[in-house]
């Protein structure tokens, strides 16, 4: 192989990994929705340059939080965001794995609302 030759694999100059910001990223294949799929050489993560399904968008965790807060159900959420129930589902496991318990100090006295006790049955 001679020097002037270019290789059969093209590295972009232009897109960057979405998980490790490196520019050796080459194209591999395209969606079933004609998209254009990239790797990453560096880290082998597969990725999109542009993602339609917005559901795991940071900004929608913040709709979801409101609209639970308001007493809106699940099916009601999934279809003002035009995501699937299950995703929705599955982001507020997500978002409430992530909330802290709040520390239970002795010696303080703490009301309860709507308290639920079960004797036996």
């Amino acid at each position: 192989m001679k020097l002037s030759e270019p290789l059969c694999i093209r590295i972009s100059d232009k897109i960057k990994c979405i998980k490790c910001s490196s520019f050796s990223v080459i194209k591999n294949g395209k969606t079933k929705n004609q998209k254009q799929q990239y790797y990453c050489k560096n880290c082998g993560k597969r990725f999109i340059e542009f993602y339609s399904y917005k559901a795991y968008t940071q900004e929608i965790n913040s709709q979801i939080t409101t609209f639970i807060k308001e007493g809106l159900g699940i099916r009601s959420c999934a279809k003002i965001l035009k995501i699937s129930t299950t995703t929705l589902f599955k982001r507020i496991l997500l978002i409430a794995s992530s909330i802290k318990a709040p520390p239970i100090l002795k010696g303080c006295k703490y009301e309860v609302d709507e308290l639920c006790t079960y004797f036996r049955k």
